[in-house]
């Protein structure tokens, strides 16, 4: 069943059906598969549901048992406070530690009584912004943990709010801190002392990739926006090692085709100005000097570098 994700087993096939109900009154297709022997009821009943909707039919089969997921994060400090907020506000939530083999950390879930989740709403709309402030707000979970681990070891309180889309998929995790320490958090991470650049962008896209690159490698890369798109920092420790394994695994494409190798060099000229590196491959046939010279450039490069040789 491609594109199709399991939700959960059954050891009754009533208790699947019911769910089943639950996900198609809100709109989400689901399939019940039957694996149980017929005859001696060895096996499980799985629901499957498409993966695209696994996320929304997660929170409405929470939301059938009793409870309503609030927020979540991969700090237990971040939730704790967070929990520990609400509590002070009469707002009684539990933790719950979730764990998947696919991911390296533990996730922290907050749950509310269904009854309790319009308070809370109002809550967060309310009181929690009359002493706490949004320091920043992330697209990525990663990120947002490089981010608080740093405000953590500055002995700075935080907690964060995940913001998701009508689909339950993340759009935004914000952090927050007290109000009175938002300017020294702010400057805390926008200096980020003892972190090097290494790699600026105009498209975040392939900042995420390069990202992606360096955790495989276990190396922590932060992306910060600029005024001219988006770089990526590492620990001073690891500058040459992350700038090795992004050259090496890179993906390159050819920009243009020259017959000419004065040409090729004077496009590698223009380019290595503007700090974008180029190869030129010759392609030429060594006895009749027959075929093309190509200029590869990194793939996340390409855009700019079209504009940068539009008109040579």
């Amino acid at each position: 069943m491609k594109n199709w994700v399991k939700l959960e087993s059954f050891g009754r096939l009533y208790q699947a059906e019911l769910r089943k109900d639950v996900l198609e009154n809100n709109g989400i297709p689901s399939v019940i598969i039957n694996e149980k022997d017929s005859l001696f009821l060895f096996g499980e009943i799985e629901l499957f549901v498409k993966k695209f909707d696994e996320a929304k039919a997660r929170e409405l089969i929470v939301e059938f048992k009793g409870l309503t997921k609030i927020n979540s994060f991969v700090g237990e400090k971040q939730m704790e406070l967070f929990r520990e907020i609400l509590l002070n506000n009469n707002i009684h939530s539990v933790i719950k530690k979730k764990e998947e083999d696919k991911y390296v950390l533990d996730n922290y879930e907050v749950y509310v009584n269904n009854d309790e989740i319009d308070g809370v709403v109002g809550f967060m709309q309310k009181e929690l912004l009359s002493q706490w402030g949004m320091l920043r707000s992330f697209y990525r979970v990663r990120q947002t943990k490089f981010h608080t681990d740093i405000l953590d070891e500055n002995k700075i309180d935080n907690f964060i709010i995940k913001r998701k889309d009508s689909a339950y998929h993340l759009e935004s995790v914000e952090v927050f801190v007290k109000k009175d320490d938002l300017e020294k958090a702010s400057k805390l991470l926008n200096k980020l002392n003892g972190w090097i650049s290494i790699r600026k962008y105009t498209d975040r896209h392939w900042a995420d990739i390069d990202e992606d690159i360096l955790n495989e490698d276990n190396i922590k890369g932060v992306i910060a926006e600029t005024s001219s798109g988006f770089e990526i920092l590492v620990e001073a420790n690891n500058e040459e090692a992350a700038i090795d394994i992004i050259n090496t695994k890179k993906d390159w494409t050819v920009l243009k085709t020259y017959n000419s190798i004065e040409n090729a060099k004077v496009a590698k000229r223009v380019l290595a100005k503007n700090e974008i590196n180029s190869v030129i491959v010759n392609e030429k046939d060594s006895s009749f000097l027959i075929g093309e010279l190509e200029l590869y450039i990194e793939i996340d490069k390409k855009k700019i570098a079209e504009t940068i040789l539009k008109d040579f």
